[in-house]
């Protein structure tokens, strides 16, 4: 069971601890407010208290009309300071974000501008036109804003804050301030500007925005191993690295209560035909000790999967199981959070239709003839579904950390139970989803790569396409706007 971190925490811990580094050092100024709801996607209520608590403990000076500053000062230790420090101490972790932003982010560049609109694409290359010849620290800033504009205008909720989470991590803001920061990223030698690569966007061009935004980061990448590789070498005692000190990322910050946990593995279970329709779940007291969990908590969550339609809760009896019908459906999607929730899982189907390829092309090399063997056999296992096992496959085998986050968080919202419970018979009757996820592990045994990423992703893109049009037309039509790979091709 995983804690509840709300949005407070979030924005408080991140900020505190960018102070506490020296990522933010004594006479900085804090982006505005308006800057930081975009950056963390919060309210301007949920900043201002975070700024509130963190000016109460010292931390920083506001002032009406002024910049928000820090005024904390850490001290020097043996000719490091606090942001040298910080960085050094985590410099693996940080080249692996860059490495992992290479990786990810351009294709989730690339669908984002499909959907974009194209008279915001006009006005968008008349905010470039603009920036042409200023200082390219300020350019980077708005960059990065126009970036998020198109992320948030993409119907994905995922995409803006797991890029603005990369982003933070980073710390590209700190790596610009070196003199030889720009001529270290001019040396790439496919990399051309930042403002030819956001010039790409508008095109449309899948294959021309993925080349440019990859060589980006790439060039990006080099310039923060040169400066790490410079400030090692200054170094008489270089740190030692903070294994407690890696990438972290929550695809579901605020919706991590433990009922709701409890509700979605139920969901999984009767999906999967754990526990069939008709037939009563264990007693409140047998799921509160399955969960550590008390009472009232196994109650919010019986309560949760009646709403949602696929529980029956009778007195003296317990919880019988149903499957969602029509008019359920059609009720569940007139409450706000369970809309939420049903297009956080197609972000979450869109997203893994994208990364997966990338992420599998980045395993193979690991996968070895027996690790093959021994997942051909896991997959052929009863009651197994092969695309889960091919997933965690590729991610324990993975040899980016900020990347494997990436995707364990996402997977996390891919409850199987939400696919599987169209089909009366659960998996077994599933026919189409385990055609295409063994299609995957035959090309993947032939040594056919490209085979292999290209099911793999289909996989992620029927289940997509499947849910998303019969929520669509059940009260959920925003749904339709969340497409998948294969239908731009």
């Amino acid at each position: 069971m995983q804690n509840k971190q709300t949005l407070f925490d979030h924005v408080y811990r991140d900020l505190r601890e960018q102070i506490l580094t020296g990522r933010l050092q004594y006479g900085d100024k804090l982006p505005s407010i308006s800057r930081m709801c975009e950056l963390y996607n919060v309210g301007i209520r949920t900043v201002r208290d975070v700024l509130r608590a963190l000016k109460e403990e010292g931390y920083i000076s506001t002032q009406e009309r002024r910049p928000t500053t820090v005024q904390y000062q850490l001290p020097v230790t043996e000719g490091i300071d606090a942001a040298m420090q910080s960085v050094l101490v985590r410099r693996t972790s940080i080249i692996d974000v860059y490495r992992t932003m290479s990786i990810i982010m351009p294709p989730v560049f690339a669908l984002s501008a499909q959907v974009f609109g194209d008279a915001s694409f006009v006005q968008w290359s008349r905010d470039l036109a603009r920036l042409k010849g200023k200082d390219p620290a300020v350019c980077w800033q708005a960059y990065s804003s126009l970036l998020y504009t198109l992320l948030d205008r993409s119907h994905n909720l995922l995409f803006r804050d797991m890029f603005a989470s990369l982003e933070i991590y980073a710390r590209t803001p700190y790596f610009q301030k070196h003199p030889r920061h720009a001529q270290w990223v001019a040396a790439h030698s496919t990399f051309h500007s930042a403002m030819q690569t956001m010039e790409s966007l508008p095109t449309k061009d899948e294959t021309l925005i993925t080349t440019r935004f990859q060589s980006m980061f790439q060039a990006l990448t080099i310039a923060v191993e040169k400066w790490i590789d410079e400030a090692l070498a200054t170094c008489k005692a270089p740190p030692q690295e903070d294994p407690n000190a890696g990438y972290t990322w929550t695809s579901e910050r605020g919706r991590d209560h433990y009922y709701t946990q409890i509700t979605r593995d139920l969901i999984d279970k009767i999906g999967m035909g754990i526990y069939r329709e008709g037939e009563f779940l264990p007693s409140e007291a047998a799921l509160a000790k399955q969960y550590g969990v008390c009472i009232s908590t196994v109650r919010k969550a019986m309560a949760m999967l009646g709403e949602l339609g696929f529980g029956q809760t009778f007195n003296a009896k317990g919880t019988q199981v149903l499957l969602q019908k029509d008019d359920e459906v059609l009720q569940c999607m007139k409450n706000k959070t369970y809309r939420r929730d049903t297009l956080l899982y197609l972000s979450g189907l869109q997203f893994m239709a994208i990364a997966i390829k990338p992420a599998a092309m980045l395993a193979l090399p690991h996968l070895d003839r027996q690790v093959v063997l021994d997942l051909q056999k896991q997959c052929r296992s009863q009651n197994a579904i092969p695309l889960e096992k091919i997933f965690f496959c590729i991610t324990d085998h993975l040899p980016l950390a900020p990347l494997k986050t990436i995707l364990l968080e996402v997977n996390k919202l891919l409850h199987w139970g939400y696919y599987f419970s169209f089909y009366s018979e659960g998996p077994a009757s599933s026919n189409l989803l385990f055609q295409i996820s063994f299609a995957a592990l035959d090309a993947l045994r032939q040594g056919d790569a490209n085979g292999f990423i290209t099911h793999l992703s289909s996989c992620y893109g029927h289940i997509l396409t499947f849910v998303r049009d019969f929520v669509a037309t059940r009260g959920l039509p925003e749904a339709a706007d969340i497409i998948s790979p294969q239908e731009l091709h």
